[in-house]
């Protein structure tokens, strides 16, 4: 991810009001990783298993934190049964913020079935999701999606493809 993406993500979260992260370490995010881990004004929470995550946030959110769950796509898959069985089941809010790999572009052969499963995924499980391609926009999307996942009590997805990647 470019710095000057991680830079937005990081003033994002804190414009946004969120204060505990969670995150499966994944080169993506590593510059995000880096600063959050370091500000003192996050909780983060590294975690082995995405699925974890996803429970860390749900506690996190009765504890009356706003939290924020960074995972790699493929991540993603291994996270829709929490997703579907806590938050979508008790309307918990949530942002999910994914690297989305996979697009005309990306060189990684294996990333490819990502462009056929990540979509439609968040589509079965009700998870609104905005694809942010340029830096500049980064900031307002979190904002955004903090709002309207508290306002919906529902989780959204923030998927950061093009210039925020590359």
């Amino acid at each position: 991810m470019k710095s000057e993406a991680s830079e937005a993500i990081v003033r994002g979260l804190k414009t946004a009001g969120v204060d505990l992260v969670a995150m499966l370490p994944d080169h993506g995010f590593d510059r995000v990783q880096k600063s959050i881990a370091a500000d003192t004004r996050f909780t983060f929470v590294p975690v082995s298993n995405e699925s974890i995550g996803v429970g860390i946030c749900a506690g996190a959110f009765f504890g009356g934190k706003i939290p924020a769950l960074m995972i790699p796509t493929s991540g993603f898959l291994v996270a829709t049964w929490p997703l579907a069985s806590l938050h979508q089941l008790w309307n918990i809010p949530l942002l999910l913020m994914i690297p989305y790999r996979g697009e005309v572009g990306d060189a990684q052969p294996v990333m490819r079935t990502y462009q056929f499963t990540t979509e439609p995924i968040l589509r079965d499980l009700q998870i609104p999701y905005v694809i942010v391609n340029e830096v500049p926009k980064v900031e307002g999307a979190i904002k955004d999606a903090i709002n309207s996942a508290f306002a919906w009590q529902n989780p959204i997805c923030l998927l950061f493809a093009g210039e925020t990647l590359r």
